[in-house]
């Protein structure tokens, strides 16, 4: 019941000795920082290796490699790993101390390892995420007052580990972690915490670990409707001799810099569009979809995380890559085009071979270019195969989505890429692209909810208690 680590968000200073990894007995002191904007920085009070070795080095790392692995121990004795460590200066002062300083992306505290993919030895992993205790349906404390005698009881539960999901690797759980304190500031403090725990089938390397958290931290972020920042991650690795003689799993704690390090502000009461719980019994094989489908539309959830996770961007590029987001989900996930493809075929040769034999080489290039994708619907044609699909499944269209508006998305669209004056009138105002942004975003997360085997039928009723995606739904205003 001591107190919980430091999470990814968190910030700290660490003393103690270092080496390169391999070269135990060159040991350098030195002061380790970490902090979620800059990562680790390593400061040494003297250089890895002698003079002409270190200086030899080039700023790069040994054979070559630009990146190397250090090791080192805390004043406390916590072993110390800096993973892709990368060489950002080196002095040498006359008269004076050599020094250099090092930084690294991935820091892990409780054990030597020298890769991040190599090193397959660790059989558990653990993570959490803003607002997992709301999104796993977590409510570990409970109080009942005594009127008589005026007292307060608060119990604190800690959720039992229980099972989450089935992937074909692995399982995925989730379990609660209890801390208590007794500082002289806080009297007495008791902090539950939620997590997800992946247990693969056999040993994984820290990268295999890592890639798994993220993209069911990114399926938490679907469900909820704006993203939720990876706030820990942990692994549990090979087992080591305590002090007693006994055997323990080797605890081992990761701290990087992450690619998404904020999230738009939302209502903390708001509750997620479909909770954990709901996802798996609605449907079950909900994580393995996920994963199995992750590759083909990708670079729609980049984007989709890019809108929803950066508290500032200009509106008119928020808007745009909405649009940009649910334009390639619809490509990457839709065979649809203008005419079949075998008729495409021979009507794209005839309109090669019309080409003026006297255009010049680089209108011949680029109406070959435009030929070759003009098969693929239009902005507007997906839109409106989207809003389709969408009522047919819901038997009811999502509100706003009439022509008018969706010509008003491709204008904005169109006149934000290439600034033609003719469309300057026409486009939508600061507001107006704000709501628009985010009723794509709506569009966005029932698309992906669908591809993740939840039936429209199973989606409408959660859909009213998510206050904005209910008004957005079925309100063609702007929400006040």
């Amino acid at each position: 019941m001591a107190e919980p680590r430091l999470g990814l968000q968190d910030s700290f200073t660490e003393q103690g000795l270092w080496w390169l990894a391999g070269h135990e007995a060159d040991q350098v002191g030195g002061t380790l920082t970490y902090d979620p904007v800059d990562g680790a920085v390593l400061k040494l009070l003297g250089i890895f290796g002698d003079l002409v070795t270190a200086f030899n080095r080039s700023l790069v790392g040994a054979d070559g490699d630009d990146y190397l692995s250090i090791h080192g121990v805390t004043t406390k004795g916590k072993p110390i790993s800096l993973l892709r460590a990368l060489n950002k200066s080196r002095q040498l002062n006359m008269p004076g101390i050599a020094n250099e300083i090092w930084t690294s992306n991935m820091l892990v505290v409780g054990i030597h390892m020298t890769s991040v993919q190599d090193e397959a030895i660790f059989p558990k992993s653990y993570f959490r995420f803003e607002s997992i205790e709301r999104w796993l349906e977590h409510e570990p404390f409970s109080d009942s007052y005594d009127h008589d005698a005026r007292s307060l009881t608060v119990i604190a539960k800690k959720p039992r580990e229980i099972f989450f999901a089935d992937h074909a690797e692995f399982k995925v759980s989730s379990v609660g972690s209890l801390y208590a304190n007794n500082k002289p500031e806080t009297r007495f403090a008791i902090d539950v915490f939620s997590q997800m725990a992946i247990t693969p089938d056999e040993p994984r390397s820290l990268d295999w670990h890592m890639s798994r958290a993220v993209r069911l931290q990114e399926l938490a972020s679907l469900c909820t409707g704006h993203y939720l920042p990876l706030l820990s991650f942990e692994l549990r690795g090979p087992d080591e001799l305590s002090g007693g003689g006994e055997t323990r799993p080797i605890e081992a704690h990761v701290y990087a810099r992450m690619v998404h390090t904020e999230a738009a502000s939302r209502p903390r009461h708001e509750r997620p569009v479909i909770a954990g719980p709901e996802l798996a019994r609605f449907s079950p094989k909900a994580v393995q979809l996920w994963f199995d489908q992750y590759e083909i539309f990708s670079p729609a959830i980049n984007l989709f995380f890019t809108i929803s996770g950066q508290r500032q961007m200009f509106t008119n590029i928020r808007m745009l890559l909405a649009i940009q987001a649910i334009e390639v989900f619809h490509r990457r996930t839709s065979s649809a085009t203008v005419m079949p493809t075998k008729e495409f075929e021979v009507f794209v040769k005839g309109l090669v071979e019309a080409i003026p034999t006297d255009a010049c080489g680089p209108m011949r290039d680029r109406l070959k270019a435009l030929y070759t994708y003009c098969n693929e619907p239009s902005l507007g044609q997906r839109l409106k195969a989207i809003i389709a699909d969408l009522t047919d499944a819901f038997q009811e269209a999502p509100a706003g989505f009439d022509k008018a508006f969706m010509r008003k998305l491709v204008d904005t669209r169109n006149y934000y890429t290439h600034f033609s004056t003719e469309l300057r009138d026409k486009t939508l105002d600061g507001e107006g692209m704000y709501w628009a942004s985010r009723r794509i975003i709506l569009l966005l997360t029932l698309m992906f909810l669908q591809r993740l085997g939840v039936a429209a039928n199973d989606i409408a009723p959660l859909l009213k208690r998510h206050q904005e995606f209910a008004t957005l739904w079925s309100n063609a205003g702007y929400p006040r």
